[in-house]
């Protein structure tokens, strides 16, 4: 289960948003303990997927979320809070454009530098403390260090870093090495520009799938279907992982003996509304271990 940090300033909405998403109301008291509760991507092309096979019964895949206290932006947080936020996948800034007095921009802004500043005091503790051959680091984990620190000091993200020199911080605790993504909580003022992708919503007026989608999406994942007897349940797995690996998402024992998976895209299902009849047609693709099963196939795994 993915999990998610709601990460804001006090009086940004940041609770609501929570309560909203999991429906859970009460809280916890304890300012470095966030609040944990469960959302449910209702995902509307599983409705319909549902609707067509018959199926009884819905799963819905489900997320982790991680309420952390507010605290006011003239006090900022300390490194005991953001440490916290090692527990999660990504991290969602709320961010407040709900009433006259609301700086949406200068907000996101100082969110993102309370993360700059804790990765650039951690990197440089880092190098300053190993010896002259870099005890405990290997050359790699320098040279990478090294060039984040400089991406820091930019005001960018650890996260721009390409996919190999992320790997060699894997382990390393920092925080901006994760997706970041705005929730700008109002429309009062407008237009205004942000330097991470982020939505703009209501949070009276959710609209939940949009909000799941652009989470799933920042998190660079994708979603596929199952169908077995009477029950349809959706599943989210990164987008880089291969057929082989997301059966082991249903299953180990199906990834263990994984011999090939069949799929057909939702369209193609709403359209002829019969899986055997995809399959008598010859619409399906089937795929071997390593190939990449597409965003919002159906699948049927196949294994010994």
């Amino acid at each position: 289960m993915y999990k998610i940090a709601f990460f804001g300033y006090s009086y940004s909405g940041k609770t609501t948003l929570f309560r909203k998403i999991t429906g859970k109301t009460d809280d916890t008291y304890d300012p470095l303990k966030p609040n944990v509760g469960i959302g449910r991507f209702r995902d509307g092309v599983l409705d319909r997927i549902a609707e067509i096979s018959g199926a009884k019964k819905v799963v819905y895949p489900e997320f982790e979320f991680f309420d952390f206290k507010g605290v006011p932006a003239a006090i900022g947080f300390s490194d005991d809070y953001l440490k916290h936020l090692f527990e999660t996948e990504i991290i969602v800034c709320i961010v407040k454009n709900f009433d006259g007095e609301s700086e949406p921009e200068k907000e996101a802004g100082s969110l993102l530098m309370e993360l700059i500043f804790y990765d650039t005091e951690r990197i440089e503790n880092l190098l300053s403390r190993a010896d002259s051959a870099y005890k405990g680091l290997s050359q790699q984990q320098v040279k990478v260090l090294e060039a984040g620190l400089k991406l820091l000091t930019e005001e960018k993200l650890l996260n721009s870093l390409d996919e190999q020199d992320k790997k060699l911080l894997k382990g390393i605790d920092l925080l901006t090495i994760k997706p970041v993504f705005m929730y700008v909580n109002g429309t009062t003022k407008k237009p205004f520009t942000l330097p991470l992708p982020y939505i703009t919503q209501e949070i009276e007026t959710l609209d939940e799938e949009l909000f799941y989608n652009s989470i799933i999406q920042a998190l660079s994942l994708i979603t596929f279907y199952t169908i077995k007897g009477d029950i349809a349940k959706g599943w989210l797995v990164p987008e880089s992982f291969t057929a082989k690996q997301a059966a082991g998402k249903v299953h180990q024992d199906i990834e263990k003996g994984f011999i090939r998976a069949a799929t057909l895209h939702f369209k193609d299902y709403i359209e002829i509304k019969d899986w055997h009849k995809a399959k008598t047609s010859g619409l399906l693709k089937f795929l071997g271990p390593n190939s990449n099963i597409a965003d919002k196939d159906i699948v049927e795994f196949y294994f010994h």
